[in-house]
């Protein structure tokens, strides 16, 4: 097999977002049923913390140190298969000199809940709000690989020859989600300095709707802010105020999404005025807070 294969849409859409802006946060969409991609190679422009409108399946055969999932931080072994949840905060690797080994599947589950009406409890999994972690072994790694392999082939997503590639790796997958349960299997490698980040990240979950600073931060933990910010910055890779802004705008966008209006959102997160919301929702976005809730 190649080492690589033709960049996806959602790709091409990643790498004009970054030339565009190095400031914009983004949401990355995908459209069709699925989207399959394998790499093995250099990321020249690794993508800082982002969502997506789709589950995501991600397998990677490199070591990750450094990863981000919603408020934790935590490093994951090669041979891992991390189920990203819809619109769940991540980032998997940052480095830019270094080689990653990854296949990726995104699942539209919007497109499965309309093909089957309704998620069909097999495939649940991929509606759990927590990220969930797999390191499928022996025969089941060879069957993952080969189901990969041949969702790589297809160009067209809709044609029957692809949807039913795609079947079968529900059915597979269904069996690798009932044979063991995620929780007991994995207890994710986590050093000292992730574990105070971590703590860090629950203490900005906690308080998103607040006007929070890194000197209120530093004072509750009772650390220096200096030594802070640059601890933070070390292992999420990004300004601790750029971080809080993200998951401010991510709360924001997850209200829009469960039906509250664009004033109601504005004032349960305390920004002190819809002009300010607007100009912030709009920067890490790319579009309106009314725009985004019609969408």
């Amino acid at each position: 097999m190649k080492d690589k294969v033709n960049v996806t849409v959602k790709e091409k859409n990643i790498a004009t977002r970054k030339n565009i802006s190095q400031k914009t946060v983004p949401l990355f969409s995908v459209s069709p049923p699925y989207e399959m991609v394998y790499r093995n190679e250099v990321s020249p422009n690794p993508a800082e913390p982002h969502s997506h409108n789709a589950t995501e399946l991600y397998y990677t055969l490199t070591d990750l140190p450094d990863v981000l999932m919603n408020d934790s931080i935590s490093m994951i072994p090669a041979g891992t298969l991390i189920i990203i949840p819809t619109f769940c905060i991540h980032q998997l690797y940052h480095e830019n000199h270094v080689v990653y080994e990854r296949y990726i599947l995104s699942i539209h589950t919007g497109w499965l809940k309309a093909a089957f009406c309704g998620i069909p409890t097999v495939f649940s999994r991929l509606e759990e709000p927590t990220p969930l972690f797999f390191s499928p072994g022996g025969d089941r790694k060879n069957e993952l690989l080969d189901h990969f392999h041949r969702l790589l082939g297809y160009e067209d997503k809709l044609s029957p020859a692809s949807l039913s590639a795609f079947f079968d790796f529900l059915s597979f997958f269904g069996t690798i989600i009932r044979s063991f349960e995620p929780e007991s299997e994995f207890n994710l490698p986590t050093s000292e300095s992730q574990k105070k980040v971590n703590s860090i990240l629950a203490y900005i979950h906690d308080h998103i709707s607040e006007q929070i600073s890194v000197t209120d931060i530093s004072s509750y933990f009772y650390l220096n802010p200096d030594y802070l910010a640059r601890l933070f910055k070390k292992h999420m890779h990004i300004p601790i105020s750029r971080y809080i802004m993200m998951q401010r705008i991510s709360e924001a966008e997850s209200l829009l999404r469960n039906g509250h209006s664009v004033n109601q959102v504005q004032e349960e997160l305390g920004f002190s005025s819809y002009a300010y919301f607007f100009k912030t929702f709009q920067k890490f976005t790319g579009m309106s807070p009314s725009r985004y809730s019609r969408l």
